[in-house]
């Protein structure tokens, strides 16, 4: 008898050393987005994230980007997608997408403000691209990201 109430209570054991809900997804708040624009850092989320019109600070300088970023070099690991609407404007730029060995120069690239137009471009100049880069085309609307439970994260 006490036997199996000594394996009663290892196996309670074990299951409490279970991790609680590994598979649910986190409800955390994201944090701060920050773009670096100084082509030694990956931009691509955070430079998706600004075309897209959400809130994204300077690496360096804590201070949020405002709706125009002239003079910056941004290295990317993925694509962007810069839809037409959200009144972002990039101006005199390069991406640089090293493992594809592709850069992209441009003196403008701007989202506009009509989200049923392209975003629109000046002077856009491909090397080592693909075919058809570059091009604007129609995607479906992304997904609305569902806010977060901060109250649900720990905190440092």
């Amino acid at each position: 008898m006490a036997s199996m109430l000594r394996l009663l209570c290892f196996g309670l054991a074990l299951f409490a050393a279970l991790p609680a809900g590994a598979a649910e997804p986190s409800k955390c708040a994201a944090g701060t987005i920050v773009l670096w624009g100084d082509g030694a850092h990956d931009d691509a989320a955070a430079l998706n994230a600004w075309f897209r019109g959400e809130p994204v600070v300077w690496a360096q300088s804590q201070e949020e980007v405002g709706p125009v970023i002239a003079g910056r070099t941004f290295m990317l690991s993925q694509a962007i997608y810069p839809p037409g609407g959200t009144g972002r404007t990039l101006e005199r730029f390069v991406l640089s997408w090293p493992e594809r060995h592709e850069t992209v120069t441009g003196d403008v690239l701007a989202t506009g403000t009509d989200p049923d137009k392209p975003p629109s471009e000046a002077n856009l100049r491909i090397v080592g691209g693909d075919n058809g880069e570059g091009v604007a085309f129609q995607a479906p609307d992304p997904a609305p990201q569902k806010p977060a439970d901060p109250s649900k994260c720990l905190i440092s």
